[in-house]
């Protein structure tokens, strides 16, 4: 984008500004005819003058005189007022063309004419070209600068939108979007937040159902179970109707474990459909983002990864969580830092994080990055131990 927006650039102003050298060029070869012709003019008559003295003089006007006085570009034609015959001089580099001028004056009682080559009007005008094709050389690198320049700052909220849209699709709603006065990046940006309003309202949502689902099931078959129970263990209740009620206790049993299977399979469900990635390379990535960032203060990273390493997640909640983690340990931390990664034969992920040494703890706010860390691991329906980075501990669904 940003390329094609400097060519466009500059593009547009070469355009414009050979449109103006073009109207200028042509407003110039009439300014410079017409000045060209008055020196001409002034020249003949100049000369005129000199033919006038010399025939006072009583000294010829011939040939060889008139070879002194013509131009290189020039030819001289001296008709006398007695009618003997023309005398023609010409330059070495006098050439009859099309674009010639030609000028007539009176002089010793004869006529003088001076007729000057086109090539001297071109050969002008070929230096004014020289320097308007510098101007426009110098105009056209202006402008690739000047749209280079424009096109960066144009093209940077869009840069940005596209890396909020990865975010986005990889399940994360804490989108980092630009302030932009662009009405075609507003639009984009304002639809990017309602995609994010509406994930994080369907986490908050689908963790609602499933607390009132497990609720509304299950406790209505914890009580009946428990009636049963006691109905099958009476001894004044018939043989029979104790082993009904011992094969229905059974069954209730079953239809437990089926509404938990439904109520985890409703927390299990990927976020964004086609963006799960196998635990060992979500793994890599957050190790490797935060190693960057405790290398700038000098701090090591460990970090393993345990259990089912191919169990695949949602990577944008792992990553928003463990950003808001990283901000936290950064912030209290000190020395080294381990991260280990783990995953049940079911699915549920384990991520331990702990440093040694803690720091500011006492103050006012301190931990508000694990707050905001155990609100998103909450709506995804995990959760999260620990107040400070000297040990966190998250389990979270298969999301």
């Amino acid at each position: 984008m940003r390329a094609r927006l400097t060519a466009a650039f500059v593009v547009l102003s070469l355009v414009l500004v050979l449109g103006a050298l073009g109207v200028r060029s042509y407003t110039a070869h009439g300014l410079l005819r017409t000045h060209e012709a008055r020196e001409l003019r002034a020249q003949a008559s100049d000369l005129a003058l000199i033919l006038e003295q010399r025939a006072e003089l009583g000294r010829p006007i011939d040939r060889s005189y008139l070879s002194g006085r013509v131009d290189e570009a020039q030819r001289l034609t001296f008709e006398p007022g007695d009618g003997s015959e023309p005398v023609v001089v010409e330059g070495p580099e006098f050439v009859d063309d099309s674009g010639a001028m030609e000028t007539m004056v009176d002089a010793d009682g004869g006529t003088l004419t001076v007729r000057q080559s086109g090539s001297v009007l071109d050969e002008l005008g070929a230096d004014d070209v020289g320097s308007l094709g510098f101007l426009v050389l110098l105009i056209g690198l202006l402008a690739a600068l000047a749209g280079y320049v424009l096109a960066s700052l144009m093209a940077q909220p869009f840069r940005q939108l596209a890396v909020a849209a990865g975010q986005l699709g990889r399940g994360r709603f804490d989108l980092d979007l630009p302030r932009t006065r662009i009405p075609e990046a507003r639009a984009i940006r304002d639809a990017l937040l309602t995609s994010a309003g509406q994930l994080q309202e369907r986490l908050t949502s689908e963790q609602a159902f499933a607390e009132h689902a497990s609720h509304v099931l299950r406790t209505p078959l914890t009580g009946l179970r428990l009636e049963l129970e006691d109905l099958a263990g009476r001894p004044d209740v018939p043989a029979d109707a104790r082993e009904s009620a011992a094969r229905s206790v059974g069954r209730i049993e079953a239809m437990d474990a089926v509404a938990g299977d439904l109520v985890a399979l409703a927390r299990r469900g990927a976020l964004v459909a086609g963006a799960e990635i196998p635990l060992r390379d979500l793994a890599a990535q957050a190790a490797q983002t935060w190693a960057d960032a405790l290398a700038e203060q000098d701090r090591a990273l460990t970090a393993a990864v345990e259990g089912q390493i191919d169990t695949t997640y949602t990577p944008g909640p792992v990553e928003h969580i463990l950003d808001l983690l990283l901000a936290d340990v950064l912030r209290r931390g000190r020395g080294p830092v381990r991260l280990v990664f783990d995953s049940d034969t079911e699915g549920h992920l384990s991520i331990d994080v702990s440093c040694p040494e803690v720091r500011d703890a006492t103050k006012p706010h301190a931990d508000v990055a694990i707050t905001q860390a155990r609100a998103v691991v909450t709506a995804l329906g995990g959760r999260l131990t620990g107040e400070t980075p000297e040990h966190l501990a998250i389990l979270l669904p298969r999301r």
